[in-house]
């Protein structure tokens, strides 16, 4: 009896494995069946693409190329000699197109500007600096700017295929570009100092990141089959979401800093000072670009080309980018918010009310429009001083404020706007240059001739020269 129930335990084991194992067995017999099939197809695609290349049939052998490396991702596949056949077709050239490595001169120039960027931020990091926010303002600016000149350079090249890791890498500082570009202006133009409140400008960014955490997280093969269209994610994943918010976001930040530089414009004067430059092209920049990235996303959405655009708007990057690093190399301290420490630093502590200190400005212009002080080659800071009722300080003060630079520079703009004017005029063949020198001031040519190179980068001989060539 005993002998009988060992045997029915063993049986009933035995029956027992084989219950769970047949699932287990079918399912390994399943995966391994798909595999076999999916190198079946993919060998077909293979094959299939090398017959219609023998039999002299582009369209179909480009269609059964592309099938193939969506489903191996390799992409040398393309170059494979058993193409030499279609080489010279339209077809086998627009996939070369698509998906090789390239050379496009624009695409040079980008990688060009994108470097330059890297390179000022550098120089931002190294160099002594002035105002140490304003510059990682700028700096940051300029990072994403180059960061996205860059990757599309690569993209045009068609190397993001074999970098899938730059897949979407830029997008994230999408809702960046205004708001970093207006504290930069503020900042320069007020002194701005930043409060807990302001981080909620960061929201629509974090927001984005959040989004593109799983994409960014994706493996290269994963990542590289998104760009092929082939993957968990469309090839231009949120791409409205981004376009649309970053449209807003810009237009926003636009009209928040033309309306601070409309505030703050009657401080300029009629000399057209570096610093003054600098600022009106930061507001026509930030302007321009919010325009023309608004008609690129219009045209996006309403799935119109809009390769004509899209360019213009990397130019118009990359143009930034190389002004930026111009600016820097020429006159840095304007990048640097140097009135910021020469004029709220400075004078932080002075009596001198808002009120008061206009006044006093709209005295300095009268003096020096209409009574022309500049003229007189023995003006100096006490004597203004004295014209105008007030202290030297108070005199400092109002120049560095209101006009963006020092006392010298100040009488010698003037004074040179002046003899371009006088130069200009039909009766400069009958003076002599040193002559238009004391006119307009000057003690001496040595001294004219070198502040009107500064402000001209010509001398004043070469700048008549030009005038009647």
């Amino acid at each position: 009896m005993l002998t009988i129930l060992a045997h029915l335990k063993k049986t009933f084991v035995v029956l027992l494995l084989f219950v769970v194992a047949t699932p287990c067995f079918g399912q390994i017999a399943s995966t391994q069946f798909k595999q076999e099939v999916q190198i079946d197809s993919v060998l077909m695609y293979r094959d299939l693409a090398f017959q219609a290349a023998k039999d002299n049939n582009p369209a179909e052998a480009v269609a059964q190329i592309e099938k193939y490396v969506a489903r191996t991702l390799d992409l040398s596949f393309i170059e494979h000699s058993s193409f030499s056949f279609i080489s010279r077709s339209p077809e086998y050239i627009g996939l070369q197109e698509k998906y090789l490595p390239k050379f496009r001169w624009a695409s040079i120039f980008y990688m060009y500007a994108g470097l330059i960027g890297f390179f000022i931020i550098f120089m931002f990091a190294i160099r002594r600096k002035k105002d140490m926010l304003a510059s990682i303002l700028l700096s940051l600016f300029l990072f994403i700017h180059s960061v996205f000149i860059i990757h599309v350079g690569l993209y045009t090249m068609n190397y993001t295929y074999y970098m899938p890791h730059t897949q979407a890498m830029s997008t994230v500082f999408s809702f960046l570009y205004g708001p970093l570009l207006y504290f930069y202006f503020k900042r320069i133009k007020t002194g701005y100092t930043f409060h807990w409140k302001d981080l909620m400008h960061l929201i629509p960014t974090l927001y984005l990141l959040v989004l593109f955490i799983p994409i960014y997280s994706l493996s290269e093969s994963d990542k590289l089959r998104m760009m092929l269209g082939v993957g968990p994610y469309e090839q231009n994943p949120y791409g409205e979401q981004v376009a649309i918010g970053k449209m807003i976001i810009l237009i926003v930040y636009a009209f928040l800093t033309l309306r601070l530089w409309q505030k703050t414009r009657e401080n300029r004067t009629t000399i057209k000072t570096p610093l003054y430059l600098w600022q009106r092209n930061v507001v026509l920049f930030q302007g321009m670009y919010a325009l023309i990235y608004c008609i690129y996303a219009i045209l996006l959405l309403r799935d119109v080309r809009a390769g004509f655009v899209f360019n213009t708007q990397l130019i118009l990057m990359s143009a930034m980018v190389l002004y930026v690093a111009y600016v820097a190399y020429a006159n840095p301290k304007v990048l640097m918010g140097f009135h910021l420490e020469r004029s709220f630093l400075k004078y932080k502590n002075s009596g001198l009310t808002s009120s008061y200190s206009v006044e006093l400005k709209q005295q300095l212009l009268s003096l020096l429009e209409e009574q022309k002080i500049y003229r007189e080659n023995n003006i100096n800071l006490d004597t203004l001083a004295e014209r105008l009722g007030t202290t030297r300080h108070s005199t400092s003060q109002i120049i560095n404020e209101h006009f963006g630079m020092n006392f010298f520079e100040l009488i010698n703009n003037y004074r040179i706007q002046e003899a371009m004017n006088i130069l200009k005029s039909d009766t400069a063949r009958e003076k002599n240059i040193i002559d238009v020198a004391y006119e307009v001031g000057f003690n001496n040519k040595v001294t004219f001739n070198k502040s009107f190179k500064k402000i001209n980068d010509v001398t004043p001989s070469q700048y008549l020269k030009a005038l009647y060539a």
